[in-house]
């Protein structure tokens, strides 16, 4: 699976700089290069899988072109019915709204709050496509609104509500509202980002200049946490329901692009549990991958996706093969901060320094801190005593660790911009990692490790 993910990204990348449909052929001369460089002598029955790993790189990148290139959809007249999936700011002064419909999802821009998710409304209106960037490195809506869904902007000239019926952004408001009655002010906004994936803009403006507003976005941490607390209730041979719970928590938090990879990769494992055999946690990464850029290509552009997918194949990567040693899981927080800074301080102009030591420990704590939090706030909702004294004890825990993180940004303010030497390395160190996966001889490691860095240096960035 990592060589059809490779193929993928490849052919989405030449066709983002080209356009042209001969990027397709980029897709199977990717296997045959990957295939090559990883071949082993002394390994028999590669060739039929080569065959095998051919026709699905070749059959996915034909789907990501014919949808890539489906011509947007002009002006109409329309009347659909659906649910409120998501409202948000858009601006200083609006908020964006997306409506799934049975004709897909439509983005409508309004001057005030006044719609909430899991209402059903009949709108009738003018549609208009989505604007892709006016500039190179611009924002491009096109692409940012259609990996979630949405394939064109409504203007509504009549809005009528429904009568609503049960659905997961229905549920998803009535737990942010209860979170929002019931909680303290930063108990519950840690559990609203980790329950149903809405942020608090001051709380992730705070993170994100101590360089950990991952925690804030639902991934395979918050996955993770969640699959462990089921598995000590449930059981861990207990598929089945693992998964269903599994994913209800991955739909009631929006489906994110990040959680979405954590419970497709996640799933892989339990399935191979059920089966009764071995899953490799890298090739867990690149099947989640490749099956989300199937659904939806305009996820490549996605940074959400990007972070989580360069993240989870360092991590799983180092896993494979350094084990459970303690200076393995020491390499593992500054090993995915250089594989991540190209993006990171491309996107957002520089990565804080506070964020190389915070990362060491913010994992672990927030882990441990979103467990008791969560086992409070369940208890406090159905009624049971005493709940509200814990609950404040988590809340000047979150202040806490808030107060000490502010503390060392303040002594350590520095900000690394965008760099190319230390993009060059980043990309090297994920090369050489996935080599080491590979157990690929030094040499080959070697050549690898500097050709892969220098093309994606120059393909990507």
């Amino acid at each position: 699976m990592l060589a059809v993910l490779g193929a993928l990204v490849v052919c989405l990348a030449f066709f983002d700089r080209t356009g042209l449909p001969e990027v397709l052929f980029f897709s199977p001369l990717f296997v045959l290069g990957f295939a090559f460089l990883t071949y082993k002598q002394e390994v028999r029955g590669q060739w039929p899988v080569l065959t095998v790993t051919l026709v699905i790189a070749l059959s996915l990148a034909l789907r990501i072109f014919c949808v890539l290139r489906q011509p947007a959809e002009g002006p109409r007249s329309i009347q659909v019915e659906g649910t409120v999936s998501l409202v948000r700011p858009w601006g200083r002064r609006h908020y964006a709204a997306v409506l799934n419909t049975p004709e897909g999802g439509f983005l409508m821009r309004l001057h005030f709050a006044t719609l909430v998710e899991g209402m059903r409304l009949r709108v009738e209106g003018i549609t208009r496509p989505l604007r892709p960037a006016d500039w190179a490195g611009g924002f491009d809506e096109e692409r940012y609104w259609r990996a979630r869904g949405v394939v064109s902007w409504l203007s509504p000239s009549n809005i009528e509500p429904l009568p609503s019926a049960w659905s997961l952004p229905r549920l998803r408001h009535a737990v942010s509202r209860a979170l929002v009655i019931y909680m303290p002010p930063l108990t519950g906004a840690y559990l609203r980002a980790a329950w149903t994936g809405q942020r608090d803009e001051e709380l992730y403006k705070s993170h994100r200049a101590w360089g950990t507003s991952h925690l804030l976005a639902v991934s395979g941490f918050h996955v993770s946490i969640f699959l462990l607390l089921i598995s000590f209730l449930l059981g861990r041979r207990r598929v089945l329901p693992l998964s269903a719970l599994l994913w209800g928590y991955v739909l009631l938090t929006g489906a994110a692009p990040s959680a979405l990879r954590a419970g497709l990769m996640i799933q892989a494992a339990l399935l191979g549990q059920l089966l009764g055999r071995p899953s490799s946690p890298v090739n867990s990464v690149c099947l989640a991958a490749a099956l989300l850029l199937f659904h939806s290509p305009f996820l490549f552009w996605d940074m959400g996706w990007r972070l989580s997918v360069l993240a989870a194949l360092t991590l799983t990567a180092v896993y494979s093969t350094g084990g459970r040693r303690l200076r393995t899981w020491l390499l593992v927080s500054p090993a995915i901060s250089l594989v991540t800074f190209p993006q990171v301080a491309y996107a957002f102009g520089g990565f804080p320094v506070v964020g190389l030591l915070l990362n060491l420990v913010a994992p672990f704590i927030f882990s441990a801190a979103l467990t008791v939090a969560s086992i409070a706030a369940l208890l406090r909702l159905v009624g049971f005593p005493f709940m509200p004294l814990l609950l404040s004890c988590a809340e000047g825990g979150f202040k806490l660790c808030g107060w000490g993180a502010e503390r060392l940004r303040l002594l350590m303010p520095w900000t690394i911009p965008w760099l190319p030497l230390a993009a060059w390395m980043g990309a090297g160190v994920l090369f050489f990692l996935l080599c080491r996966f590979l157990q690929l001889p030094a040499g080959r490691t070697a050549a690898l490790t500097v050709a892969g860095a220098a093309a994606s240096f120059l393909l990507f960035l």
